[in-house]
């Protein structure tokens, strides 16, 4: 053998080695070719984390700043775009409210002024006022004086006021940079309870299928990874679980710390008092392992993203899905026929809320964006809000401006010992008045409607 063709062939074998390296490492860290049904499902489960990211709306910080250490002036017009089902255009579109708010975050003063009109004619008007703590409306059609609710001590008249519903005693604006905040070490945490899940469940608990998921009318064919557990396994795993995270002071500070932003009751917000819940918890699955839930996880992938995690427990479904295509973002969280759906595109946001009563859908759904800078003092927020109830569907345009300045002379407010505020008077006492007034506003709110030939169904459907 000729030395240059010797040397040929073994430069040849090293490109072609290369070659066959290069396809594995794509092969290994780009698909799942090498990975077995746990290994993919714990590699997508832990992507859901990021699509909740899109919560943290960041692009708003400097405005919600602003509004917090300047005095503004809010003017904003809504009119009714479109309808169908409800009265004839040529009513609806002689609707128009407008409103004039007076805001001091820092004084924590703030009024704003609403009157609804037709044509000419004035419908309704309402007057919305926050003195501190306290929070009131006043209408001259519905009442004789402000009715309001000092948001403190809410617990006790929370069930009178909106139903068998959980309430804090005190409500405080959720802050989702600080909620979707995790650190480095609270990661390195987070990552062992997968690796005890992952320890702790055979690899006949983990299946692969197929799936075809349907988002914004676009199909999407997705490999599914699941974890399915009995009630025995879930028990076994969540046993586990809680013994090793009942014992992790940094998981559990971050456990209570996130609950506190969400308002959550004492329970879960105690360091002490969550320990005591999940060392019973702990103790009841060991006695009784056989009625623990049935859990099962599945993960979607996509082109190498997990674009909706879907979480059984036993007949409750829960799932977040999250993709970006065409330039949009979406995410959707979802409690069984439940749904919140977040579209973020560049500065347009799209928010939807929909839920089902007796198969008949009703939703929400708002269209946001926001023009002007700060530097120019010219903001102005423009949205377009569509209400769906069944068959009847109505579209409004909402326009405003902000002005921020310290020269926004007296905030008229109200004086607490000549207003109604709950809190002030025994739960009793609270329930039948809040039916009386439930009433007289669905009375208000419906005979409105007629007045101009609308047909409306009443706000609050327990009541007249």
């Amino acid at each position: 053998m000729k030395p240059k063709n010797a040397k040929m062939k073994i430069i040849i074998i090293l490109i072609s080695i290369i070659i066959i390296a290069i396809i594995l490492a794509i092969l290994f860290f780009f698909t799942d070719v090498f990975r077995t049904k746990k290994g993919a499902f714990y590699r997508y489960i832990k992507m859901t984390e990021s699509g909740l990211q899109v919560l943290n709306i960041t692009e708003f910080d400097e405005y919600k700043n602003i509004k917090q250490t300047m005095p503004y002036i809010r003017k904003a017009e809504m009119i009714v775009k479109t309808s169908s089902n409800i009265a004839d255009s040529s009513i609806m579109d002689k609707l128009k409210l407008n409103m004039e708010s007076k805001v001091n975050n820092d004084t924590e003063k703030a009024n704003s002024n609403i009157t609804i009109k037709s044509n000419n004619t004035e419908l309704f008007n309402v007057t919305f006022a926050k003195d501190k703590k306290n929070y009131a409306f006043y209408s001259p059609q519905i009442s004789t004086a402000f009715i309001g609710i000092k948001n403190e001590n809410l617990k006790e008249i929370s069930k009178a006021i909106v139903g068998d519903v959980y309430v804090p005693d005190e409500i405080m604006e959720i802050k989702m940079d600080k909620l979707l905040e995790v650190t480095d070490i609270e990661k390195k945490h987070i990552e062992e309870y997968y690796n005890l899940l992952k320890n702790n469940t055979p690899d006949t608990t983990y299946s692969k299928g197929t799936n075809k998921i349907k988002i914004r009318d676009k199909d999407y064919k997705t490999t599914t990874y699941t974890l399915k557990l009995s009630g025995k396994e879930s028990a076994d795993a969540s046993i586990s679980i809680l013994s090793k995270l009942s014992q992790d002071s940094i998981m559990m500070d971050f456990l209570t710390s996130k609950f506190k932003l969400l308002n959550m009751s004492d329970e879960y917000t105690d360091i002490n008092t969550l320990n005591i819940r999940m060392q019973e918890k702990i103790e009841k699955l060991k006695s009784n392992s056989q009625d623990a839930d049935n859990i099962e996880i599945t993960v979607n992938e996509f082109r190498q993203k997990n674009i909706k995690t879907e979480i059984k427990i036993n007949d409750k479904v829960y799932s977040i899905t999250h993709i970006e295509d065409d330039g949009k973002e979406i995410l959707i969280l979802g409690i069984d026929e439940k749904s919140l759906e977040i579209d973020k595109e560049k500065e347009n946001y799209n928010f939807k809320y929909t839920y089902y009563k007796d198969e008949i859908e009703k939703s929400v759904e708002v269209n946001y964006k926001k023009e002007g800078t700060i530097e120019e003092n010219n903001i102005s927020n423009i949205m377009e809000i569509t209400t769906t109830n069944g068959i009847k569907k109505v579209t409004y345009s909402y326009k405003d401006t902000v002005n921020f300045t310290n020269d926004i002379g007296m905030i008229k407010t109200f004086d607490e010992n000549q207003s109604v505020i709950l809190n002030n008077y025994p739960v009793e006492q609270v329930t039948a008045f809040m039916k009386q007034l439930k009433n007289k506003i669905n009375s208000v709110y419906i005979n409105t409607g007629a007045i101009i030939g609308i047909n409306l169904d009443p706000i609050f459907e327990n009541y007249i």
